[in-house]
């Protein structure tokens, strides 16, 4: 998309590092339940409606690539949640039944094993 954008006599516009360090944040405080700054119409704006915008920023690059399926399938993690919220969630329940430590970590460790391998 920038390769096509530079070939047209466009460029993507340049934000300062600081606002892009605030929206990394953002991304690691919230996740994706939560808000980034949409930097051109100057508001918050929840994740799930920024990436729709992604994938139709790229969506002619995808399609010409032949992974437009999989730059799609980006939307799956707003309905499963991030790896990291499933391992946590994994670690939770494996901590109220009573598990120490290290037989949490063994469940988070098998339950990433088993997303893994499935359908393979």
């Amino acid at each position: 998309m920038l390769w096509r954008l530079r070939r047209q006599n466009q460029r993507w516009r340049r934000y300062d590092n600081f606002l892009i360090a605030e929206n990394r944040w953002r991304a690691q405080r919230y996740g994706t339940t939560g808000t980034l700054i949409d930097f051109g119409r100057q508001r918050m704006v929840p994740y799930s409606e920024l990436l729709d915008e992604v994938i139709d920023l790229v969506r002619e690059d995808a399609e010409a690539l032949g992974c437009l399926s999989d730059v799609e399938a980006a939307r799956n993690i707003l309905r499963t949640g991030t790896s990291a919220e499933r391992q946590r969630s994994v670690a939770a329940e494996a901590a109220a039944r009573g598990e120490g430590h290290g037989d949490r970590m063994k469940a988070v460790v098998a339950a990433l094993i088993e997303e893994f391998s499935e359908g393979l």
